[in-house]
């Protein structure tokens, strides 16, 4: 799992600092035109998604991922784009570093909810056992 130091729980003031979580959700990006996608790891700022497209460095997207209990929309600003290195043989995947630009009130808590409750999960898991 990936996740960033941040003092407590999840932090999404600094962007820098949010705690990362290890995710698999679907998702969608694009603005006239969407693709298909999926988020690999997410915090209350942003996400790290991969994708069929390579997304422009510093473009603004519509963001739609599937949370559990429903969709989040947002606005995303593109950090960063490169090829998917690990993608396996196939069509070209790239990775995309998504900031979101502000998330609807209601879904800043459903988010934040989903993202602990995934911690939790991942922490009562523990390795397997030989």
């Amino acid at each position: 799992m990936i996740e960033h130091a941040s003092s407590g729980g999840l932090d999404g003031r600094d962007s820098r600092r949010a705690r990362r979580v290890t995710v698999d959700l679907p998702a969608s990006v694009g603005g006239r035109l969407s693709h298909a996608a999926r988020v690999v790891d997410a915090s209350l700022v942003g996400c790290l998604l991969r994708c069929e497209v390579d997304l422009d460095t510093g473009a603004v997207v519509d963001l739609q991922l599937e949370l559990p209990d429903g969709p989040v929309r947002t606005k995303a600003r593109v950090a960063q784009s490169s090829l998917d290195g690990q993608s396996l043989p196939g069509p070209e995947r790239y990775l995309a570093g998504l900031q979101f630009l502000g998330l609807a009130a209601a879904d800043e808590p459903r988010l934040r909810s989903f993202l602990e409750s995934e911690l939790r999960r991942r922490a009562g898991a523990g390795p397997a056992p030989s």
